[in-house]
């Protein structure tokens, strides 16, 4: 059996990995994906390279900022899912770079 893709990234970031590649691969929504997403980020305690952490900390602005809700979403200027998707991929890709 072949390794999985994550093999050689970083361990602390592969479920950040794991997780945006479910959301870009439309396998969650994104409701789905914020429900998971925030407590994972918000519990951790990895002291990251600053780099790895530019790049986390900017996701998480754009999780917070998308609003399943069109007409909320209306009112407050939030991000539609896909937005949200689209930001998860170029995540995905800068963590690739800094982890993978």
């Amino acid at each position: 059996m072949a390794d999985p893709w994550w093999s050689s990234w970083v361990a602390a970031v592969v479920p950040y990995a794991v997780l945006l590649r479910l959301l870009v691969d439309a396998r969650v929504t994104g409701e789905e994906f914020e429900v998971v997403f925030l407590p994972l980020y918000k519990r951790d305690t990895t002291d990251w390279p600053s780099e790895i952490f530019d790049v986390l900390d900017g996701f998480f602005a754009d999780v917070d900022d998308f609003c399943a809700d069109p007409a909320l979403r209306a009112e407050v200027g939030g991000i539609d899912e896909p937005e949200l998707r689209r930001r998860a991929a170029a995540t995905f890709d800068r963590l690739s770079a800094l982890a993978g």
